[in-house]
């Protein structure tokens, strides 16, 4: 059965292979994903949970930023 910390595990894997590789589209996809899952897990009264995927969405937006203002 896959777990929530699975899940985030997942993410933040992700979004480091995306920042190395310099991927934007990939990073928004991410941020987006992780918002979404933050909304659901906000919606079900976890709010702990939500405050995690969270970070996660602005640790994704902060690394897409960081290769936009390099590409400049």
């Amino acid at each position: 059965m896959l777990t929530v910390e699975q899940i985030q595990a997942y993410l933040e894997r992700l979004i480091a292979e995306h920042h190395l590789a310099g991927d934007r589209l990939a990073l928004k996809r991410d941020q987006e994903v992780a918002g979404f899952l933050m909304a659901a897990a906000r919606d079900s009264g976890e709010k702990q949970l939500a405050l995690r995927f969270q970070v996660l969405a602005a640790r994704a937006a902060d690394m897409r930023e960081q290769i936009e203002n390099g590409a400049s």
